[in-house]
């Protein structure tokens, strides 16, 4: 069992999808047990890897990242998860091609997230979903309607805001720290 303290033990490089985002994300994204799902922009993979705990023993996650450095982090990350023979790590760019089909899910966590919708909606099978991991709303809009003309149904976009609270005997109310705001998550569905 991997609790999320795990993800504290791995190497960290780029940015990295935290679990409040990964887990909305493949929940929506209707991921489960067996799926074959991508990953594009590994980074350090954590998200392969948080991924690759919901698919396996059945499924697989395909991680593509075009920079050398961080193919190889996710790859290290990968194994010291003892997920390796789940995730496939692909140095390779995204926007060459995707060279999986009937796809469960794409995951795209990298800049210009839109160019990829097309190689996206020809990996996908019927039904799967399509989710882009975006810093700024400005890039939501982009990806969205440019998702739309090529066919893809927006199902929606949302950011995750969890509040933790504090529990004690003098009186129960939300922590006035915490981390909010991160990403906005934007779903769309190959008709």
């Amino acid at each position: 069992m991997r609790t999320p303290d795990f993800f504290k033990k791995l190497s960290r490089g780029p940015q990295v999808v935290l679990l409040k985002d990964a887990a909305y994300a493949s929940a929506f994204a209707g991921v489960a047990n067996g799926d074959r799902v991508l990953d594009a922009g590994s980074g350090s993979g954590w998200l392969a890897i948080y991924l690759a705990t919901i698919v396996g023993p059945a499924g697989k996650v395909y991680s593509y990242e075009w920079r050398e450095d961080f193919h190889l982090l996710s790859k290290k990350n990968g194994v010291k998860a003892g997920l390796d023979s789940i995730i496939e790590f692909k140095q390779k760019s995204i926007f060459d091609g995707i060279d999986e089909t009937e796809l469960d899910a794409v995951f795209l966590d990298l800049a210009n997230a839109e160019n990829a919708l097309p190689h996206a909606l020809n990996a996908l099978k019927k039904k799967g979903a399509c989710v882009a991991f975006l810093p700024n709303v400005e890039q939501v809009k982009t990806f969205v309607l440019k998702g739309e003309e090529l066919g893809f149904v927006h199902e929606r976009t949302i950011d995750v805001m969890p509040r933790e609270w504090l529990v004690r005997p003098q009186g129960t109310r939300p922590e006035t720290k915490g981390l909010m705001h991160t990403l906005f998550l934007s779903f769309l569905r190959k008709p």
